[in-house]
């Protein structure tokens, strides 16, 4: 799946990839400040996640709206810490939801190992436009809540997909299993086999030659089948 970690200046993007690539992704910044992109892969229960962190100075929307593109998930990180990047942060949030309508999201509340944080009722009060969406008290230095944030997304992007997903596992290895997903899912064959393009990218599947038959990964098939097995348990 395709992450975008998104969110205002020094709110904690870049460590909360590193905490959940466990180091093994890149950041391209200029002393300390990232100015184009982190990334970096992780892999829950057999799952690939392509992470993309989106730099936090509002100059850079040119380079947010390439990295935001066709994206399946959101993690939105605030600052838990610092009332005055809330504002920025209502900036960030109206932007990203102009470039991905009706991609699921959830809010980090990162830094809540300090002190100084505030609570989240107190943040959904300052937050007001946040409503709606689910709020994790995180932090990026100790891990404290990531885990559970990211396995709670990726289990509503896959509910989002649930109705294609299924049928991946249902006609995987079939060797008319493109014309059946066309019929079950209603859709001609362009948008099928649009199907198949994203999801092969993402590594779910494999598509044979003419696209006629795919195969899912052993790997991934149960959480096609059965999305809540990616919730925290």
């Amino acid at each position: 799946m395709k992450i975008v970690v998104t969110g205002p200046y020094e709110a904690g993007k870049s460590q909360m990839i590193h905490h959940i690539t466990n180091g093994q992704c890149i950041n391209v910044e200029r002393r300390g400040t990232t100015i184009a992109m982190d990334h970096g892969l992780a892999n829950v229960d057999g799952l690939n996640v392509f992470m993309f962190g989106t730099p936090g100075l509002l100059r850079f929307r040119t380079m947010r709206k390439i990295l935001s593109e066709g994206a399946d998930g959101i993690i939105f990180v605030v600052d838990s810490v610092d009332p005055e990047s809330d504002a920025r942060a209502k900036l960030f949030f109206r932007e990203i939801a102009f470039f991905l309508p009706g991609v699921p999201c959830v809010v980090a509340a990162n830094k809540q190992d300090l002190p100084e944080s505030r609570p989240i009722d107190q943040l959904r009060k300052s937050l007001r436009f946040l409503a709606g969406l689910p709020v994790f008290p995180v932090s990026a230095k100790t891990g404290e809540n990531v885990d559970s944030m990211l396995r709670t997304l990726l289990y509503l992007v896959m509910m989002q997909w649930s109705s294609v997903f299924s049928k991946f596992a249902e006609f995987s290895g079939d060797k008319k299993g493109l014309n059946k997903l066309m019929k079950d899912l209603n859709v001609e064959r362009e948008q099928a086999v649009g199907y198949l393009r994203r999801f092969e990218l993402r590594k779910l599947l494999e598509v044979q030659v003419g696209d006629e038959q795919f195969i899912v990964k052993d790997t991934v098939r149960p959480l096609l089948e059965n999305p809540v097995l990616l919730m925290p348990r």
